[in-house]
């Protein structure tokens, strides 16, 4: 899709990796979101490193390939879009 990541990812272009954290209201969408990024990860393979209290997640994407990439981009892409979704109540 992109070569590039999108908005708000830090990249660490030494490490060949890229990071965001997600702000979450509660515990329970932390969760929630921790949760969804399970199943994507057992989907696509890729488990990123992640740091997590309360209300916040820090995921680190580490390159699939030598340097970031399509594959890279479009998974950080995808966790974002769970980290929009509401929570299961």
């Amino acid at each position: 899709m992109s070569e590039a990541p999108p908005a708000g990812w830090q990249v660490q272009a030494k490490s060949a990796a890229m990071s965001r954290r997600f702000e979450f209201a509660d515990y329970t969408a932390t969760r929630g979101f921790l949760d969804r990024l399970e199943v994507l990860s057992k989907e696509t393979g890729n488990y990123p490193d992640l740091n997590f209290a309360k209300t916040h997640v820090s995921v680190s994407v580490a390159a699939m390939d030598t340097v970031l990439g399509t594959d890279d981009y479009d998974f950080a892409r995808r966790v974002e879009a769970l980290a929009a979704a509401p929570s299961a109540s």
